[in-house]
């Protein structure tokens, strides 16, 4: 069900005073094609979409820049991707229900489009846009740091992985001296367009559950959730 869209500024602990821009942010390029004078009364999504992946890579380049001061230049580079590749992008879209948001046409609607990863990742970096430009580069900074940090700190502690996968597995091995295991739930949807779902299990516990329209899209996903089960709950035994 369509949420209403006065609720997300709350919802992601921001102030928004653009609605109309906010909307915009939300409005796919789907439904546009289906009701064309109204979205000309929108800004383009697409051009939100360019400038809030610049600001993403932006923070996270700085952020990434001051916490690993002796760092080269290609270290930086894998860290950095740790923090803003899709998935991970997709999983903070997912924590603000910002599908439940999104304002889309009816063909991508039956096709499932509110909890594919790519469209949630676009969807995220529209709404980044949307807060820098209604509240400046300081607010957009802080909300991005809200998700930032708590992964640095891991990368920290756990040297620089390529990927996620490589990361939950150094941490389950490290901590609990277990190697995580991933099991596919189900596969649904057409030939053409599969949905994977599959969770991660450390001993007897899921700590994600990922969905994709690959099995290693959907395994990055499961494995980015399980480092965020981590994060908070650091105390965790399996």
């Amino acid at each position: 069900m369509l949420r209403p869209l006065s609720a997300l500024p709350q919802q992601l602990g921001v102030t928004i005073t653009d609605i109309a821009l906010l909307r915009s942010a939300l409005m796919h390029q789907s439904y546009r094609y289906e009701h064309g004078e109204e979205a000309l009364l929108h800004a383009d999504t697409q051009r939100l979409e360019f400038l809030g992946d610049a600001i993403v890579a932006m923070v996270a380049t700085q952020l990434i820049y001051t916490a690993f001061p002796t760092a080269n230049e290609g270290t930086m580079t894998r860290l950095r991707s740790a923090l803003i590749r899709t998935e991970n992008l997709a999983t903070i879209a997912r924590h603000y229900d910002l599908g439940d948001y999104a304002i889309i046409g009816k063909g991508e609607e039956h096709a499932g489009a509110r909890q594919r990863t790519t469209f949630l990742a676009d969807l995220f970096e529209s709404i980044v846009a949307v807060i820098y430009i209604d509240q400046g580069l300081t607010v957009v900074t802080d909300f991005l740091m809200r998700h930032y940090e708590p992964h640095v700190e891991i990368l920290r502690a756990s040297g620089t992985p390529t990927d996620v996968r490589s990361l939950i597995q150094e941490l389950s091995q490290q901590r609990f001296n277990i190697t995580p295991i991933y099991r596919i739930v189900s596969v649904t949807g057409p030939e053409h367009q599969r949905e994977f779902v599959v969770e991660i299990v450390v001993g007897t516990h899921v700590l994600g559950c990922g969905q994709g329209n690959s099995q290693p899209t959907a395994r990055i996903q499961a494995a980015q959730l399980a480092i965020d089960f981590l994060v908070v709950n650091p105390l965790f035994k399996p």
